[in-house]
């Protein structure tokens, strides 16, 4: 049992190395790309804006991802919180990659803007439940919290 114990945290060590180093890649990534977007004439600011601001989204998600990595090793019992961050940095990423396509794109085709519009609409229906469950486990760790301060 000692022995699958070690393997565990082993384990759980090289993915948080490897998410890490992917991160500090990724943020290397988009100090590139945010060079390019201060030296580009203006019709090439949109297109270098979205590339960076996809990447730092990026970043943002495999951080929260290493984070969650480091809570497991630690020992702390893992919450569903960083997960519903990721996924809501992940949905928030995807709109916009969608509006900045849209907007790049510039044509009139009612098929392309009638299945972004429905994209984008499940989209923040998506957002939402994840803000309201972000904040329902927020309130029930308060709840929790001042059941323990009342009994003691």
């Amino acid at each position: 049992m000692r022995y699958l114990r070690f393997v565990e945290r082993l384990i759980f060590f090289i993915i948080g190395a490897m998410l890490f180093a992917a991160a500090l890649a990724l943020l290397a990534r988009a100090l590139v790309v945010l060079w390019a977007l201060v030296v580009s004439p203006g019709p090439e600011a949109m297109s270098a804006s979205a590339a960076f601001l996809d990447v730092v989204l990026l970043v943002l998600m495999v951080v929260e991802l290493a984070y969650t990595v480091v809570l497991s090793l630690r020992g702390i019992v893992l919450s569903a919180e960083p997960f519903l961050i990721v996924g809501l940095i992940a949905v928030i990423r995807r709109i916009l990659v969608i509006t900045v396509g849209e907007v790049q794109s510039g044509e009139s085709s009612s098929q392309l803007t009638q299945s972004s519009a429905i994209e984008l609409a499940i989209l923040t229906g998506v957002v939402l439940a994840f803000v309201v469950s972000i904040t329902m486990l927020r309130l029930r760790s308060r709840t929790e919290d001042l059941s323990v301060v009342t009994e003691e």
